[in-house]
């Protein structure tokens, strides 16, 4: 009998389909072999099981984990699923329709499955888990090749070649194995104060009115303010570029060189520059001055290179890496918010550099809403000030957004993140009636909310919760251990190669 110590593994779900590759040469020699094989899946989705006729040149090794080939050998696990899938392939109909897609397809799912059967097979026998002898006999009396009137055939069983017998037994004792994985997935304990817990998050339920202040609300007239305040940030010129990563003494070469109009600085840059400028002689466009100043090493350079007049070239300035030489190829035009490019342009930079600035801006301004609630009711409040007024459906606390409670919102994006803010759960349970939040920060928007209702949940619907979470629990460590296997260092894919190789050869 097996043994009952098993180790429990992380593991995976195996690679996903990749997309069908352009064909590739074969030798003439497998070109044959190749034609052999793809008549006998051909064979196979038209009803006649003739793959476990091939001999002992039908292995075909397409990956490993740990060193352990995933294999096709006619009779074992790869290729009882690969029948699986040609059967449930053929059952749909349509099979004569792009059949080198489906072909694809019903190898690929086999390999996939195998790739996960083998994995959980070499962990569990690593972990120390054992099969006896005695256990395999009793499942080979049982085999179908080896019964005669549903009874056990010595004459079947010693009619069959060794070879086949050994496969036979290998994948018998693998099938255990794998059933013993099967068993304990299905019998994950779960402890009834976990069930408590999540009986707890999923009662009671709220329902709440909210507004938003999203960032995109940050006035025209800050970001002008902004704009004013920062006017050499945004000032733009048009630029050639020569790279060198090679040190200062060979950029220094490279500037002389130009100055002495040895060489243009066109040439230049075809020949010595390491960026994406090189092949266009240099041009880079015209830059704004924040831009420069994420690659130049010192604010100062960057106010010489804007101070240059057209057709100048600087001296060599050290960047974060390497040293760059600028040709300025029209001067800087100083910012004019008039400029709608210029407006988006500032607008763009605050998002991303300076986000603070907007958020405490607009927590002011929610600030200022929730005071003024004390005498004006929420939704007058917001109707006066152009803002609108939307409301979730019921919710409970369901931190990171299970899928064993319902989430915050179905429908409105700007709510996505709610789930993962404890801000937010802490402050929407902590509402009393007709009480208006403090600001709460979700992604690119400040809300405040409003408390609509309350309410329990059944008793029934906590019941459900309770009888569907072990199937729940048993997927997630499923998907788990299928993760951790694909993406093990010690998994090997060769599937599409070997596929190419033998099954779309080109003569």
């Amino acid at each position: 009998m097996p043994s009952t110590s098993k180790k429990k593994t992380n593991a995976t779900k195996p690679h996903g389909e990749d997309q069908v590759q352009t064909k590739r040469h074969t030798p003439r020699g497998l070109y044959i072999f190749s034609v052999i094989i793809l008549v006998i899946i051909v064979v196979t989705f038209i009803g006649a099981p003739v793959v476990g006729k091939i001999g002992g040149t039908g292995r075909i090794v397409f990956g490993s984990f740990k060193g352990k080939p995933i294999e096709y050998i006619p009779g074992n696990y790869f290729s009882q699923q690969k029948d699986l899938l040609a059967e449930q392939l053929r059952s749909q109909g349509d099979q004569k329709d792009n059949l080198e897609a489906q072909v694809y397809q019903v190898w690929r799912g086999a390999f996939d499955r195998t790739t996960f059967h083998t994995a959980i097979v070499t962990l569990m026998e690593e972990s120390g888990f054992h099969v006896s002898e005695n256990r395999i006999d009793e499942n080979l009396a049982s085999y179908p090749a080896y019964l005669e009137n549903g009874e056990f055939s010595e004459k079947r069983y010693r009619q069959t070649p060794l070879s086949e017998r050994y496969t036979i037994r290998k994948t018998v004792r693998e099938n255990l194995v794998f059933q013993a994985y099967l068993e304990d997935m299905g019998s994950i304990p779960l402890s009834s104060k976990e069930i408590q817990f999540l009986k707890s998050l999923a009662s009671p339920e709220r329902k709440v009115k909210y507004i938003l202040f999203p960032f995109t609300s940050y006035p025209e007239s800050e970001v002008q303010a902004y704009l004013t305040a920062n006017e050499a940030k945004f000032k733009r010129a048009r630029f050639s570029l020569i790279t060198i990563t090679t040190g200062k003494k060979d950029a220094e070469k490279v500037f002389e060189r130009i100055e002495k109009k040895e060489i243009t600085f066109e040439d230049g840059a075809r020949s010595y520059s390491k960026d994406p400028f090189a092949e266009k002689g240099g041009d880079m466009g015209f830059r704004y001055a924040y831009e420069l100043d994420t690659i130049i090493k010192k604010p100062e350079d960057t106010a010489k290179i804007f101070s240059l007049g057209k057709g100048q070239v600087a001296q060599p300035v050290e960047a974060s890496e390497g040293w760059l030489i600028f040709r300025c190829d029209e001067p800087a035009i100083p910012a004019n918010f008039s400029d709608p490019e210029v407006k988006k342009t500032v607008r763009t930079y605050m998002m991303s550099f300076e986000r603070g600035k907007i958020e405490d801006y607009l927590l002011g301004e929610a600030k200022k809403f929730k005071e003024e609630t004390k005498t004006t009711a929420f939704e007058v409040l917001a109707a006066k000030k152009g803002l609108s007024v939307k409301e979730t459906d019921y919710f409970p606390i369901n931190y990171g957004n299970s899928v064993f409670l319902k989430p915050v919102s179905r429908t409105d994006s700007a709510l996505s993140g709610a789930a993962y803010r404890e801000s937010f759960f802490i402050t929407t349970f902590s509402l009393k009636p007709n009480e208006t939040s403090e600001p709460v920060v979700l992604g690119d928007s400040i809300t405040l909310l409003k408390l609509v209702d309350e309410r329990a949940v059944k008793m029934e619907d906590l019941q459900v919760l309770e009888v569907y979470l072990p199937f729940i629990v048993q997927r997630f460590t499923e998907e788990n251990i299928q993760q951790f296997i694909v993406t093990s260092k010690d998994f090997k894919d060769d599937f599409n190669s070997v596929f190419f190789q033998y099954f779309l050869p080109k003569q």
